[in-house]
C-alpha cells in the first residue's frame, strides 16, 4: 500500500495539446521501471492531471522529478514545433 503521494496538475492552451502530452507520458505510465512507484496520467479538456504514488517520500520525490522532467521535455518539444 502507498505511503506516499502526489499530483501534478497542469493546465494547457487546447484539448490537442493535452492529448499529446499525456499520449508522451501514458508508455511510461504503462511500464514502471520498478514497483515502487506508480503514475496514472488523466486528461479532462484541457488539464491534464499525473497522480503519483509511492512506498516512502524518497521513492516519491525520485518519480516527481522524473515525470516533471518528462514533461518540460514534452512541452519544449510542442513549442519547438510550434515555432518551426
Amino acid at each position: 500500500m502507498p505511503k506516499a503521494s502526489a499530483r501534478i496538475l497542469m493546465e494547457f492552451r487546447s484539448k490537442r495539446q493535452t492529448r499529446a502530452i499525456a499520449d508522451a507520458l501514458r508508455p511510461e505510465a504503462a511500464h514502471p521501471a520498478g514497483e515502487k512507484a506508480h503514475a496514472t496520467i488523466e486528461t479532462r479538456g484541457n488539464q491534464l492531471t499525473v497522480r503519483l504514488e509511492a512506498r516512502d517520500s524518497t521513492t516519491l520525490r525520485a518519480i516527481m522529478n522524473s515525470y516533471l522532467r518528462m514533461l518540460a521535455a514534452t512541452i519544449n518539444v510542442l513549442r519547438e514545433l510550434a515555432n518551426s
